[in-house]
């Protein structure tokens, strides 16, 4: 909840109208649903390409409250959803990125019907992947 928590609150204090969306992977939903619960759940997470979203939102973290107040609306993707998104961006761009720059692009696919003919900005967040999963993704 880190970065999407930084960026929601940079968006919003720039433009407080603005539309931000979470996406988590539906094998670690942590974020996801302690943010509809309003509190920190303890859940497990199943093993997912994106391990940089990965596990347990630490307690007392700042990041829930800031990600329920500004974050707008939260998705969730499946683990073909995120390999899909991943390889479209190497493929297409010839940009490695990692699972979690891969949710965010899932989540924008998935809603890219709802957002035509509006401007939208995904945050890929970084290329970090051993090569086995690479390997695996591709």
């Amino acid at each position: 909840g880190g970065l999407i928590s930084g960026i929601a609150s940079y968006l919003k204090s720039a433009k407080p109208g603005v539309e931000v969306v979470a996406c988590s992977p539906e094998n670690s939903a942590v974020m996801h649903h302690s943010m509809a619960a309003g509190r920190i759940l303890e859940m497990e997470s199943k093993p997912t390409l994106s391990d940089g979203t990965a596990g347990a939102v630490e307690k007392d973290a700042i990041t829930l409250d800031l990600c329920t107040r500004l974050v707008d609306r939260s998705l969730l993707v499946s683990e073909e959803e995120i390999r899909a998104a991943m390889r479209l961006v190497i493929e297409t761009h010839h940009t490695l990125i990692e699972g979690a720059a891969g949710v965010a692009v899932a989540g924008f696919l998935k809603e890219r019907g709802r957002l035509a003919g509006k401007t939208a900005a995904v945050v890929l967040c970084g290329a970090n992947i051993a090569r086995d999963r690479l390997k695996e993704t591709l």
